[in-house]
C-alpha cells in the first residue's frame, strides 16, 4: 500500500493507529480489544499498510527469531524483583504484612500462566518489535505506551481508579517511561523482542500475585496505588535504578531498514 514510507513514517502511523484503537475501544470487551491492540495494528501495518510483512526481512525486525536467553535472569530480577522488593518494603515500613495464600490462588496461578505471556507479547510486539526498530527512542515510545494506557484509566473503572488521580498518573507516567527504557536497554542488547515480553509478563504476574495473595492490608490505596502496586513508588525507584544498571548495548542488534524498491 505505502511501500516507500520511512521509519519515522510508518512508525508514526502506528501511533496514530494504536491511540485511535485505544480511544474507541477502552471500553469494548472489558478493554480486551485495547489489550491485543499493539498486536493487531503491528500486523495492519506489515500485512497492509507497508507490507513489510510479505519478507523475511520485515518480520526479522520484530525480533521474533532470537530467543535473547543470556537476558532472560536480567528481565526477571528487574521485574518480579523489584515487585518482590517492593512488597518487602510496605511490609517493614508497616503499612501491610504477609500472609499465607489463600482462596483461589492455584486456579489464578494457571489463568495468569496462560493468559499473561500472550497479553505480554500482544503488547510487546507492539512497542518493542515494531516500533523500538522505527522510532529508536524508549522515551518516545514510553509517553506512547502511557498515552494509549489512558483511556482505559480515564473512561473505565477497572484500573488506577482508587486514589488520588493526579499522583497516581504521576506515578503510573514516571513507572511506565522507567519500564520503557529498561525493555528497550533489553531489546537492543539482544535483538530481541522475547526478554520484553518476559519481563513484562514477569511484571504483572508478581505484583498481581503478591497484591492478591500474599499480602494483607487496612491501607489498600497506600500499599496498591502509592507504594507497591503496579506503579507505587516503591516499584518507579526500582525500575528506574534497574533501567540505569542495565548497560546499553555498545552496537544494538536491531536491524535497520533495508532499501525498498
Amino acid at each position: 500500500m505505502f511501500r516507500t514510507l520511512s521509519d519515522r513514517a510508518s512508525g508514526l502511523v502506528f501511533v496514530v493507529v494504536v491511540l485511535a484503537v485505544s480511544l474507541s475501544t477502552a471500553r469494548v470487551a472489558g478493554g480486551l480489544v485495547l489489550a491485543v491492540s499493539p498486536l493487531l495494528v503491528t500486523l495492519l501495518m506489515m500485512l497492509v499498510v507497508t507490507r513489510d510483512g510479505w519478507s523475511r526481512d520485515g518480520w526479522r525486525r520484530l525480533g521474533l527469531g532470537r530467543l535473547g536467553l543470556g537476558s532472560w535472569p536480567a528481565a526477571v530480577a528487574t521485574t518480579a524483583g523489584v515487585s518482590v522488593i517492593a512488597a518487602v518494603l510496605v511490609v517493614v515500613a508497616g503499612v501491610a504484612r504477609f500472609t499465607a495464600p489463600h482462596g483461589s490462588w492455584p486456579a489464578d496461578l494457571l489463568a495468569i500462566g496462560v493468559t499473561g505471556p500472550v497479553l505480554a507479547f500482544a503488547e510487546e510486539i507492539g512497542w518493542r518489535g515494531y516500533l523500538q526498530p522505527r522510532l529508536r527512542s524508549s522515551l518516545v515510545i514510553g509517553v506512547v505506551w502511557i498515552a494509549w494506557h489512558l483511556p482505559y484509566i480515564l473512561l473505565t473503572p477497572d484500573y488506577h481508579a482508587d486514589g488520588n488521580r493526579v499522583l497516581v498518573l504521576g506515578l503510573f507516567a514516571g513507572s511506565v517511561l522507567a519500564f520503557s527504557v529498561l525493555f528497550g536497554k533489553l531489546r537492543e542488547r539482544t535483538g530481541s523482542v522475547w526478554p520484553a515480553v518476559l519481563a513484562h509478563f514477569a511484571h504483572n504476574a508478581t505484583f498481581a500475585l503478591i497484591g492478591t495473595y500474599a499480602l494483607t492490608t487496612s491501607h489498600p490505596v497506600v500499599v496498591n496505588e502509592y507504594l507497591a502496586g503496579d506503579t507505587g513508588l516503591f516499584v518507579l525507584i526500582g525500575t528506574a535504578v534497574a533501567a540505569a544498571l542495565v548497560p546499553r548495548a555498545a552496537a544494538p542488534l536491531i536491524p535497520r531498514a533495508t532499501a525498498r524498491e
